[in-house]
């Protein structure tokens, strides 16, 4: 195919459209040049001058041809060293003429008017010299051949040489025949002889002039640029017609080789119809092959999240139980405070009850209902049970705030390892967020600072559990990188706010970083910077499988020794299998 382009590109290299176009411009040139030889040949019959204004115009137009062979669209130069060596010849040639044009023009106002004034003192020097010879005399006849003369010398184009002779021998006779006795008509004769001496030499001057404008050759160094240039078009012309002779031949020959490859790919498909039998057989039983496969595949792959859930949850087990122990000793501690305050209050009840049971009998001695009453008295006021109830109560506040801690802590946990494959439950965000910070609690005490900016965002449907361990995981790689750092400003940002098309959940810390070649590998599973024993480098590979069966996305941005930052975009409605199989493998293949 590239063999046969090129040879349609040679075959059309021969603009014929620019060559007409060149040549009429040429031909233009000629016109125009032809024009000015006329132009200078024309004399007004008045005053024998040139008229300037039609030759000023062709001088103009014939400068603008020139130019747009010479620089413009239908240039010559560059074609070939010939060209522009005969270009560049006509060029100085034709600026030459010019040159002369424009010489003679300023020169014949001058000449003429001197010719004129010499051709007018003629008939005046003529007349006064015949006035002093007898008429018919042999001088009268003399004056009267060189008035006629002259004039015949004024009004030719180009006067005989045998013209100028006889004058000047006329002239040189009538000054001899003109003797010292008659020094009036001696005088006369003189300065008729200059006059006519003047008028010869400003005719001979004007024709030297016109001579040298007319032997310019612009005419033979145009023919010669266009003969130059003829050929070299020839020859483009040749190479092409050779070019189309090639693409004749090699198109008969791509022509057989297609008919060779047509016949057999017949014998192909012939093959193929035979085959095509038993490929059909054969696809449907790799088609159940497959799809047991897949069916195994995806089993495994839940079985690997789970198995990742419960070693993150394992991992935490001693946070757990000291986020567990903590609320649940204070409540122990509590309750026995309690149950000592309790038998202190059943004893004043218990003697309340004996004196108000003696006065109510109305038998006992005084004294000794009044020693009940004053033991009661005393040992009321000893305990002083009012501020004693206030503090039972705030004692049972605690219990009570303590034991719902623990049940928010327990429910976090129920809600984080159970196991649920549908993607199409309805989930609040932020509550995912809110559980999975209280089951890294204990990764998140001492100098680590949670900074929580939640929008306002709708429910989504996806696989709650699923998105609690991309959150917990996240968050607890964080508080590691910060904790790594030893620093006591270690700081954790959590953003969430809806977007277009669902959510947005941005987390940033101030940690260790990561460099760019770990960032480019962190969703590879097995890849780990964790020592040997505290990773298994498939936590953010899980995610990423995670997030992607969602339809969501996950981008990270690090840099060492300032922090990371994850952005998690999710849908809000899950896509089908189908849209979801292409849409991995968009992300797969970019």
């Amino acid at each position: 195919l590239a063999v046969l382009g090129y040879l349609v590109k040679q075959t059309q290299s021969v603009d014929g459209e620019l060559h007409v176009r060149r040549l009429n411009a040429i031909q233009k040139i000629d016109d125009l040049d032809v024009s000015l030889n006329r132009a200078m040949t024309l004399n007004r019959a008045s005053n024998l001058q040139l008229a300037g204004g039609d030759k000023s115009d062709i001088i103009s137009k014939l400068g603008d041809a020139m130019d747009e062979l010479d620089t413009g669209a239908l240039s010559l130069r560059g074609l070939t060293p010939q060209i522009d060596q005969a270009l560049e010849k006509f060029l100085i040639t034709a600026g030459d003429k010019f040159v002369l044009a424009f010489d003679f023009d300023i020169r014949s106002t001058q000449v003429t008017q001197r010719l004129i004034r010499s051709v007018d003192a003629v008939p005046i020097f003529l007349h006064q010299a015949k006035n002093m010879v007898e008429s018919k005399s042999d001088l009268d006849r003399q004056f009267d051949r060189l008035q006629s003369e002259v004039m015949a010398i004024t009004v030719a184009t180009n006067p005989d040489e045998r013209l100028l002779a006889s004058v000047r021998d006329r002239l040189q006779t009538l000054n001899a025949e003109v003797g010292e006795d008659r020094p009036e008509l001696r005088t006369v004769v003189r300065r008729l002889d200059s006059s006519v001496d003047s008028v010869i030499g400003d005719k001979l001057e004007m024709i030297d002039r016109m001579n040298s404008f007319f032997s310019t050759p612009t005419a033979e160094d145009l023919q010669s640029l266009e003969d130059v240039y003829i050929g070299w078009h020839e020859s483009r012309v040749a190479e092409a017609a050779g070019y189309r002779q090639y693409l004749i031949g090699y198109a008969v020959i791509l022509l057989l080789v297609l008919l060779m490859l047509g016949l057999r790919l017949r014998r192909s498909f012939s093959e193929l119809d035979r085959a095509n039998e038993t490929l059909e057989e054969q696809v449907e039983e790799r088609t159940h092959d497959l799809n047991e496969t897949l069916t195994q595949l995806q089993s495994s792959q839940a079985q690997l999240i789970q198995s990742e859930k419960m070693a993150s949850l394992g991992q935490m087990v001693a946070g757990v139980a000291h986020e567990i122990n903590t609320p649940l000793g204070y409540a122990r501690g509590n309750a026995d405070i309690v149950k000592t305050s309790l038998q202190d209050i059943r004893a004043v009840c218990s003697q309340q009850s004996n004196a108000l049971t003696l006065i109510a009998e109305g038998t006992a001695p005084e004294q000794e209902v009044a020693d009940a009453m004053t033991r009661a008295i005393s040992l009321n006021e000893d305990l002083a049970t009012d501020e004693l109830i206030e503090e039972l109560d705030n004692l049972l506040v605690d219990t009570d705030h303590g034991l719902h801690a623990i049940s928010e802590l327990v429910a976090s946990l129920k809600d984080f390892s159970r196991v649920d494959r549908s993607r199409n439950d309805l989930f609040d965000v932020n509550q995912g967020i809110e559980s999975a910070l209280k089951i890294c609690q204990n990764h998140l005490r001492g100098s680590v600072v949670v900074n929580k900016v939640f929008g306002k965002l709708p429910e989504i449907e996806c696989s709650p559990s699923q998105l609690n361990q991309v959150f917990l995981n996240i968050i607890t790689n964080a508080a590691q990188a910060v904790d790594s750092t030893g620093r006591s400003d270690g700081r954790i940002f959590i953003h969430t706010n809806e977007v277009e098309d669902g959510v947005e959940i941005r987390i940033l810390d101030n940690g260790c970083g990561m460099s760019e070649e770990t960032r480019a590998r962190i969703f590879e599973p097995f890849f780990t910077t964790k020592p040997v024993g505290k990773g298994t480098g498939l936590g953010m590979s899980i995610i990423f499988r995670i997030i992607e069966d969602h339809g969501g996305t996950i981008d990270v941005k690090s840099v060492v020794g300032k922090g990371s930052e994850f952005k998690v975009r999710l849908p809000k409605k899950q896509p089908d299998d189908a849209a979801l199989l292409e849409q991995n493998a968009i992300a797969s293949a970019a």
